[in-house]
């Protein structure tokens, strides 16, 4: 059973990501500018492109057939307060990752055809695009062409030592594009290949020479969903091994307790805000009791009573995602789960006889237990406007120290939650 329910999460999981990469549509107002210059209103297929497209659908109105578009095609597209023109472009493709640095400072760059995020628009423009190799980049316009605001990140030797060096030939592209406002000179060492450092030495040389900005696209924020979670959860415990029979071959009932806690979402920027990570701190218990006869007759027998629980201050951290489906958003979860021991319940009591011997014997189940528990968990839920509820399988490595024994917890949560 259990193991049908992860599989059951897995597949769903699996269905919706590939209906909303393939499937999901989104049209909303917007326009295009054709080759010619004429301006087209009407509806186009919105994603909330974490990178820049290579091609969009358009349809002028609702019911129309959808038309697809590439940067060759049109010269430019706007829809809410995303604005795309079309560019031929150069890209740099050196690595970017620290261990696959190259030794030289030189670009290696290929030519691009794509669609550019306007960032800024006015007497100086700023651009945006994300390379296929998912190298961000910043250009500048001069007269009908993009200029590549260079940055690379290489390796350099000096003094015996390899460090990381950086050619910044940015900043004097930057010097010379706003060469009319000399203040902007003395700003440029603070300035770092970001988006938003770039965008405020921008503002600055606005303000510097009085001239408005036609058009700003705001910097995409992290938002946070603050709220708190109270359900029950039904835990049970498996245990294996060689060692320890008294517990191995109890029958342990399932745990039913209350849980509560606290979440903190933190809601990703682009994709529609489809995508968080979910971290929680919460409180979670079980306490369950077994019985373990090793009987041969009347006279000669041995009863083991044994109770076994925690109580966890638990730290959950997951991946979350969520599909609508007209106004109920449809919620995914995975991630990983660790609870540290605030509590323990720890009792054996056993009964042996031999003959007319009688004797009892009390103390701990196990001589060691784990203070800390490490698991991975999976979820299904919905949520409309602020509340919610989920159903959540968590497995995890139990309270066992010992290497000849095994044991395991498995949990399902029912979870109300409420958001701030």
């Amino acid at each position: 059973m259990k193991t049908n329910i992860e599989r059951f999460i897995f597949t769903i999981i699996g269905i919706f990501l590939f209906q909303n990469t393939f499937c999901q549509e989104n049209y909303l107002l917007g326009y295009i500018i054709t080759l010619k210059g004429d301006t087209l209103h009407g509806y186009i297929d919105y994603r909330n492109w974490e990178r820049n497209p290579d091609k969009i659908f358009f349809k002028e109105k609702l019911s129309d057939e959808k038309t697809n578009y590439t940067p060759i095609e049109i010269k430019e597209f706007g829809v809410l307060d995303e604005i795309y023109e079309s560019a031929i472009i150069e890209t740099e493709i050196s690595p970017d990752n620290t261990k696959d640095l190259e030794t030289s400072k030189e670009l290696k760059v290929t030519i691009d055809t794509t669609f550019l995020q306007s960032i800024i628009r006015g007497s100086k423009c700023l651009y945006f695009y994300i390379n296929k190799l998912g190298k961000p980049q910043f250009y500048i316009k001069k007269d009908s062409s993009y200029e590549l605001l260079v940055y690379k990140k290489y390796l350099k030797d000096q003094d015996g030592k390899t460090g990381i060096a950086e050619n910044r030939k940015f900043l004097g592209q930057l010097a010379i594009y706003f060469q009319d406002c000399p203040d902007v000179q003395s700003k440029l060492k603070d300035t770092k290949y970001s988006q938003k450092s770039i965008e405020n030495l921008f503002y600055y040389y606005y303000n510097c020479t009085h001239s408005e900005v036609a058009f700003q696209k705001k910097t995409p924020k992290t938002s946070i969903e603050v709220g708190i979670l109270a359900g029950l959860s039904i835990t049970s415990l498996d245990f294996g091994g060689e060692a320890f029979p008294y517990i191995v071959n109890s029958d342990y009932q399932p745990s039913v307790n209350f849980s509560t806690g606290l979440f903190l979402d933190l809601i990703l920027p682009r994709n529609q805000g489809k995508w968080s990570i979910c971290n929680e701190i919460a409180i979670s218990s079980y306490k369950t009791t077994g019985r373990f006869n090793a009987y041969e007759d009347e006279n000669h027998y041995k009863i083991t009573n044994t109770t076994i629980g925690n109580s966890y201050l638990k730290i959950n951290n997951m991946f979350r995602y969520k599909h609508p489906i007209k106004g109920i958003f449809i919620n995914l979860n995975a991630g990983f789960s660790m609870g540290y021991v605030i509590n323990e319940s720890n009792y054996k009591r056993e009964e042996s006889k031999y003959y007319t011997i009688v004797r009892v014997e009390e103390g701990k189940a196990l001589d060691e237990m784990r203070k800390y528990e490490l698991g991975y968990i999976l979820g299904l839920g919905f949520k409309l406007k602020k509340y919610s509820f989920e159903i959540r399988f968590e497995k995890g490595n139990g309270m066992s120290e010992y290497l000849n024994l095994k044991s395991i917890t498995n949990r399902y949560f029912f979870l109300l939650g409420y958001k701030f």
